[in-house]
């Protein structure tokens, strides 16, 4: 089983707990003010607490879908490392730009914008569809999402989404995905979408 896969059942099966347990949720969310105060662990725990059926489903889905062809590309190891460095950079721009609010934050959201970019950096040309009858080549997709995203956090246009947090996610995956392309380009023989 994949990487992808596995990351998948277990956002389910804490989905799950969730349900039964609903008081773990403030305890794995991430709030700014206390993560950063003691509970350190919330920089990863958020990315597996979701708000409900809907959020989780369109971010597994998503994440299955983009995840296994990145996950082949650049191999189990530094798949995870992307996945959870993207998390965890969602959850600090957020906290940077949005301060250090009591304000909780949950989903796998930033990790899955950050999978989404490395899929654009991996295969840019890659006609992909995520908004209905609107086809695009992934490279101007996370484009497109990067300033979406990016205006409704300036506007406040989604209240109680973290769109700095998906913004996040996309630029803490475009950092590692230039670091692979321009320290390890024989490993990862893949050619940004402006070359």
């Amino acid at each position: 089983m994949s990487i992808t896969n596995k990351i998948i059942l277990v956002n389910i099966a804490v989905f799950l707990a969730q349900i039964v347990f609903p008081e773990i949720t403030p305890m794995l969310a991430f709030i700014p003010s206390i993560a950063i105060a003691s509970a350190y662990w919330q920089f990863v725990t958020y990315m597996f607490m979701h708000a409900g059926i809907g959020h989780i489903l369109i971010n597994m889905f998503i994440l299955y879908i983009f995840g296994n062809p990145v996950e082949r590309a650049l191999g189990a190891k530094n798949f995870v490392l992307l996945y959870f460095l993207s998390g965890i950079g969602s959850a600090i721009f957020y906290m940077l730009i949005a301060g250090i609010s009591s304000v909780s934050m949950v989903g796998a959201s930033g990790a899955v914008f950050g999978i989404l970019t490395a899929y654009a950096f991996i295969y840019p040309k890659s006609i992909v569809i995520i908004f209905p009858g609107i086809p695009m080549p992934a490279y101007l997709l996370i484009i497109v999402l990067f300033l979406v995203e990016t205006f409704f956090g300036i506007t406040g246009s989604e209240p109680g989404i973290a769109n700095f947090g998906h913004v996040g996610g996309i630029l803490t995956s475009a950092i590692i995905m230039i670091y692979l392309r321009r320290f390890k380009k024989h490993s990862y023989d893949f050619e940004f979408f402006w070359e």
